[in-house]
């Protein structure tokens, strides 16, 4: 290359500074200047002194030596860099391996470490490790801010890059076809305002044809800034699991609210709504949303279902994220359009939500739809309907009056139920048996009529219906029985006036009626009436040869039952041998709890444990009771094993009582119970214990709001009521003959 043609400026890592300070005063700005200088004549230029001549000298020698150095260097320096600098990556690669190079290679050409390292580090390339600004600001000397400030100073010159536009620091320039492909995929973009980021793999892997867009997450984390596009964090969009990102950042706050209501409003909904449906309902009490923040939450949230019929599309929320169990039946109703069987109902929720990867199961309680408004019972088939639908619901007792009607005559149950049946799909025959037999009068050949035919069919004989013996007590009259007699025990002289006796004993229990007290006063074994004046009841002498038996927590009964639940984990291969039998443990369970102390905070444990045991075995009727119970259980888990520390160690005792420590401390205080102080710490470790499954089990729920136990199943709580029933009878067996020692 002629010396003319290689310029001062592309060369000057290789002429000393003074000279270029020199050339710059002289106006030199080529080699073929530069050689042609005189020295003498140079030499008496105003500033130029013997260290610049003697520089001058040296370096028109290397010129002149070796001036193709100087003109390769030339061309080195002012050559351009096109991205990617490996051509055939362009022909053999999809747009994202290629972006992907295109930012390696002008990474690479950045002259400083740090801004290479920058967005390396926050985006994770190039298989190097992803970091945090604050975490980098530990690593390179500059702060969290700063590294914010370059973070955005090189995403800005990645989109100019990208836009096609040279850099003349760096001398580089993307190739054309990337550029124009780089606005295509930006235009695209721009036009949907809004969508989430499996969106956007879903568009580069079916329109843009990179199959591998799922393993180029963090290019495409990155192109997302570069494209100047808006993340939504995971706090401020924590109604969805979505990864949203919006195109315009004014348009954020706003659509994140849209996006907000509009999916609570389709769980609340439960039905399928079309488009200008939803926005109408929606605006309705949220006027400042425009209909296409609307339409864009509709179309992207995960948690929305697209229908698309042959005339309009609808949307509704996904069936496992509807709020509860009864919205979930509503859905599976609705969608069956008819009636279904409860346990059906049931099977179809759970059958759903196993195939979303949901843990939950429900059963017939926990769908709680008998107290919801929008449920109707097809009276006792087990079948159940939608009110809005306006099925045939009339009550049992009118169906079978209708069909007496009809038939006009006296009829058998046959008859009655073969006419009702035509109505009434899935009525059990035993049900209208069991009402006839309640509401309607037997006559001669097995036939009924209606009270008000009475008159009308005199000549036929009426049968009287057997009244039916019933030779079991109720529980609960047993324990009223209990009350009453504990009550005339403590009146002077043992005795006191019936109706006094109701009205103190009547609010204990909502089953205790003016009725059931007078029954009870019939009962000569343990009462005496005297009417002299007003009622007076007197309990009967104990000295009388007619025994007494009160037994006001049913423990006989009770006792079978609990025996019968636990005897499984004490049989376990992990369990524990004991020289008494489990048997004999739950009955020192019984007499220990009874025993009275000196310590008040024990004083109503006996009707906090034994009285929700006999209510739990012979009245809990649904989740809700058994839920009740289990808050119950638990809570009473820390008074029963400080009770037996009260026996067994009263130091121990003390120290709890006066630093008001917890049931961790109470456990490891009993060390019979937990010698390694593991037991009730980690699930994990619980399981090489004896009954530390359930110790851990009941430490972890009673430590925890029970609020969350609201949905559980009736297996659930069943569950968990037991363990605090093994964690019970197993404390008294590990302390059997200290506790034995006591009671005697």
């Amino acid at each position: 290359m002629d010396s003319s043609k290689i310029l001062i400026e592309n060369i000057k890592e290789e002429i000393p500074h003074i000279l270029i300070t020199k050339f710059d005063a002289f106006a030199i700005k080529d080699l073929a200047t530069v050689l042609s200088i005189n020295i003498a004549e140079f030499s008496q230029k105003r500033g130029v002194g013997k260290t610049v001549i003697n520089k001058l000298t040296e370096f028109q020698e290397r010129v002149q030596n070796d001036l193709a150095y100087f003109s390769d260097l030339q061309i080195q320096n002012t050559k351009t860099h096109f991205l990617p600098i490996n051509e055939r990556i362009i022909s053999t690669s999809n747009f994202l391996e290629s972006a992907s190079e295109v930012i390696t290679d002008y990474l690479n050409l950045l002259p400083k470490v740090e801004h290479r390292g920058i967005i390396n580090h926050l985006y994770g390339l190039n298989n190097t490790d992803k970091f945090s600004m604050d975490d980098l600001s530990n690593y390179y000397p500059l702060t969290s801010e700063r590294i914010r400030q370059l973070r955005l100073f090189l995403l800005v010159e990645i989109r100019k890059i990208f836009n096609g536009e040279f850099n003349i620091e760096l001398k580089c320039q993307i190739r054309q076809s990337l550029a124009e492909k780089f606005s295509e995929i930006q235009k695209s973009l721009f036009s949907k305002r809004v969508f989430t980021f499996e969106e956007i793999i879903e568009t580069f892997t079916d329109k843009y044809f990179c199959e591998n867009a799922i393993e180029n997450k963090e290019i495409i984390d990155l192109l997302i800034d570069v494209f100047g596009f808006s993340k939504c964090g995971k706090i401020e969009s924590n109604f969805t699991k979505a990864d949203i990102i919006v195109v315009d950042e004014d348009n954020r706050k706003n659509f994140l609210k849209a996006a907000d209501i509009t999916l609570r409003h389709l769980k609340k909904r439960i039905v399928p709504l079309n488009e200008m449906q939803t926005v109408i309902e929606i605006k309705k009490s949220n006027k400042s949303l425009q209909n296409t923040q609307i339409i864009d939450a509709l179309n992207i949230l995960p948690e929305i279902v697209i229908l698309d019929s042959e005339e309009q599309t609808f949307y509704q929320a996904k069936f496992e994220y509807l709020s509860n169990a009864a919205d979930r039946a509503y859905r599976v109703l609705l969608e069956k359009g008819d009636v279904m069987y409860i346990d059906d109902i049931v099977s179809e929720i759970n059958h759903r939500l196993a195939h979303t990867g949901t843990s939950k199961i429900y059963d017939r309680h926990s769908l709680a739809i008998a107290n919801d408004k929008r449920f109707v019972a097809m009276t006792k088939t087990g079948f159940w309907t939608l009110k809005e639908w306006n099925k045939n619901i009339v009550k049992l007792e009118d169906l079978i009056k209708n069909a007496l009607h009809k038939l006009n005559k006296p009829s058998t149950h046959e008859e009655i139920y073969q006419l009702i049946s035509t109505e009434r799909l899935n009525i059990k025959e035993q049900s209208i048996r069991a009402i006839t037999g309640r509401d309607c009068l037997k006559v001669v050949g097995n036939k009924w009529i209606l009270p008000e035919w009475k008159q009308k069919y005199s000549d036929l004989a009426f049968l009287k219906r057997k009244k039916r013996i019933n030779s079991t007590e109720p529980e609960h009259r047993t324990e009223q029985r209990a009350q009453v007699i504990k009550y005339l025990d403590k009146k002077k002289d043992k005795k006191e006036l019936a109706s006094k006796i109701v009205k103190d004993l009547k609010l204990l229990d909502k089953r205790f009626s003016k009725v059931s007290f007078y029954k009870l006063f019939e009962q000569e074994e343990y009462f005496i009436k005297d009417d002299s004046t007003k009622l007076t009841i007197i309990l009967r002498s104990q000295d009388s040869n007619i025994k007494i038996s009160v037994d006001q927590y049913n423990w006989k009964e009770v006792s079978k039952k609990l025996e019968r639940d636990i005897t499984a984990a004490f049989n376990d291969l992990t369990s524990p041998d004991y020289s008494q039998s489990l048997t004999e443990s739950i009955q020192l369970f019984y007499e220990f709890i009874l025993k009275e102390t000196s310590e008040k905070e024990f004083q109503g444990l006996p009707e906090r444990i034994l009285g929700n045991m006999k209510k739990y075995y012979f009245d809990s009727t649904d989740s809700i009771d058994l839920l009740n119970f289990l808050k119950q259980f638990l809570t009473s888990t820390d008074p029963l094993l400080k009770k037996i520390l009260w026996f067994v160690n009263q130091n121990d005792y003390i120290w709890i009582k006066t630093h008001k420590k917890g049931l961790g401390d109470i456990i490891e205080k009993l060390n019979k119970l937990d010698p390694t102080k593991e037991r009730f710490k980690s699930e994990k470790m619980a399981r090489s214990f004896k009954f530390g499954k359930q110790v851990q089990w009941v430490y972890y729920y009673r430590n925890n709001d029970t609020h969350g136990a609201n949905d559980w199943t009736v297996a659930e709580l069943t569950k968990t009521i037991s363990n605090c029933f093994i964690l019970y009878v197993f404390s008294c067996a590990e302390y059997y003959y200290e506790l034995k020692s006591k009671l005697t």
